[in-house]
């Protein structure tokens, strides 16, 4: 059996920023289903998607500015509903994504190697960010690595968008 290899550490050289919609988008809210509203369902998911060419930030961030004002939920906030406490709502509100440019000391093949096993230090991929429940989407760039943490209460949001 072989042992899982232990990434290195995240660095962040610059604080994380809000990437907002260059264009206005629609500001109302949504509400999530009964289903996803649960509690034990509040947590984020995260995907990490690696690409073998590079892009520039600069394009990745007009890329983003512009791709959320499409897809302008992702841009909005999650909040208490006014009408029940317990319940979230989706403010969509245009105040944008988090990016945040970050660095690690690996290659795309060796992040590849220790991903063919379960492994705790995957957790240093993940967007470090305090407070960040209310925020539907927030990306990280590291190199050629793109890692995005959704939360699960947007996933019926994204599933309706896709339906209508």
């Amino acid at each position: 059996m072989s042992k899982s290899v232990e990434l290195p550490d995240c660095y962040y050289h610059v604080p994380p920023m809000t990437i907002t919609p260059c264009a206005p988008t629609p500001n109302h809210t949504l509400y999530l289903t009964n289903i996803d509203d649960q509690m034990h369902l509040r947590f984020p998911v995260n995907y990490v998607y690696v690409f073998k060419k590079s892009v520039e930030m600069d394009t990745l961030k007009s890329s983003l500015s512009r791709v959320i004002v499409d897809y302008y939920p992702f841009a909005g906030r999650f909040r208490t509903s006014t009408e029940d406490e317990n319940k979230l709502e989706l403010d969509c509100n245009g105040e944008g994504v988090v990016f945040a440019e970050a660095s690690m000391d690996i290659t795309a093949e060796e992040l590849f190697t220790s991903s063919m096993m379960p492994n705790w230090s995957w957790e240093k991929v993940r967007c470090k960010m305090e407070n960040n429940s209310h925020i539907p989407l927030a990306i990280q760039v590291r190199f050629c690595v793109l890692s995005c943490s959704l939360s699960s209460d947007f996933m019926s949001l994204i599933q309706l968008a896709s339906m209508v």
